[in-house]
């Protein structure tokens, strides 16, 4: 029985940048963090990581004799949580009608095949409420048991940790790292999983290809779910 810790956007659905239009409406009124915003990769970021930087992009317009650097590092937790209450209630509404929502070929099908064999769990840079927003619309959120959020850590390593500890309080016992496995589309889903010492198998329907992502190391790669061989894969991968 292997356990899955499954990442969301661009691995299980596609939201027709449903976070990024929030997160961009959330900072609109902060023309520091919106210029900021504009220039991030949010791909595999945890919401804290990018409420901070967006918070520390404020600060440094206030007091620019400082480094980027050290207003991040003075950001507080009241700050982000303002940033993403506000992101929060924007994605509620945005996905009240989800144009171009799309659960990703292969997902239900291949959920439903390594259910005999495989935990579903969750590890996603999500707060817990925008990875259940997300999931709703497509009837995937009470397919998983438990997870890591990026309401449970800032750091996407620590999420997976997260995670790790509720598996185990979830099933009553000592689980081992060989038991997971990471399925995500970036290499910070990589990075992460490897930290750990997790398995992460990465598929390419994402921004990045198979290339980029066998070259980044990942332990399998698969162009999509759908791929044939996707359970079987998944359920054998290992750390390399």
């Amino acid at each position: 029985m292997r356990i899955l810790l499954w990442d969301i956007d661009g691995t299980l659905i596609k939201t027709s940048g449903a976070g990024l239009r929030a997160m961009t409406r959330a900072v609109a009124q902060a023309p520091a963090a919106f210029e900021a915003l504009k220039g991030m990769r949010l791909d595999g970021q945890t919401d804290y990581k990018i409420a901070r930087a967006l918070c520390a992009a404020i600060r440094h317009r206030e007091a620019p004799h400082h480094p980027l650097e050290h207003h991040a590092s003075q950001v507080q937790r009241p700050e982000m949580d303002a940033v993403l209450e506000q992101y929060l209630k924007l994605l509620e509404a945005i996905l009240e009608t989800p144009d171009g929502y799309e659960v990703l070929p292969g997902v239900q099908q291949l959920l439903d095949v390594l259910e005999p064999h495989a935990v579903h769990a969750l590890g996603t840079g999500n707060l817990e409420r925008g990875a259940r927003l997300k999931l709703t619309p497509g009837a995937l959120w009470a397919r998983f048991r438990y997870g890591g959020f990026g309401s449970d850590a800032e750091d996407r390593a620590d999420v997976l940790r997260a995670a790790w500890r509720k598996a185990q309080a979830h099933h009553g016992r000592t689980v081992a790292v060989e038991e997971f496995v990471v399925v995500g589309d970036t290499p910070r889903d990589v990075d992460a999983a490897h930290a750990v010492g997790m398995a992460c198998v990465a598929v390419a329907t994402g921004r990045y290809t198979v290339a980029d992502l066998t070259a980044h190391g990942a332990d399998d790669v698969l162009d999509s779910l759908a791929h044939p061989d996707a359970a079987p894969r998944i359920l054998r991968a290992r750390r390399t």
